[in-house]
């Protein structure tokens, strides 16, 4: 991974912590985000890290009522992608015009899912 990811990030990361960052949404009266899910390894790959990259958008009257958000039900895969490893997920965020810095703890942000 680059020296340009903030340590408690890589951490997170590393822990299997969902990580997210609010992006610009493409449909109108909706909000997107990025999201950075470790998957779970095998006690045999342990060193192993494999991330999947979803673009998500949510249409804000699914958010607005707090309905319950998934496919169909408000939500819209825009992009998912799959990341082997920390660098080729760098790769993937950064191909997408995420910066790594944008992200943040699914906790601190208003990610529905």
């Amino acid at each position: 991974m680059t020296d340009g990811w903030p340590t408690a990030l890589r951490t997170a990361l590393r822990r299997g912590q969902l990580l997210v960052a609010e992006v610009p949404a493409v449909l109108p009266d909706h909000r997107a985000w990025i999201a950075v899910y470790p998957v779970r390894r095998p006690a045999s790959h342990r060193d192993e890290q494999v991330f999947t990259i979803f673009h998500r958008e949510f249409d804000n009257s699914y958010i607005d009522s707090d309905r319950c958000i998934g496919p169909d039900d408000g939500m819209t895969d825009v992009r998912i992608a799959q990341a082997p490893d920390e660098n080729a997920l760098n790769d993937v965020l950064i191909g997408w015009g995420i910066d790594p810095c944008q992200l943040s703890y699914v906790h601190r942000t208003d990610y529905p899912v």
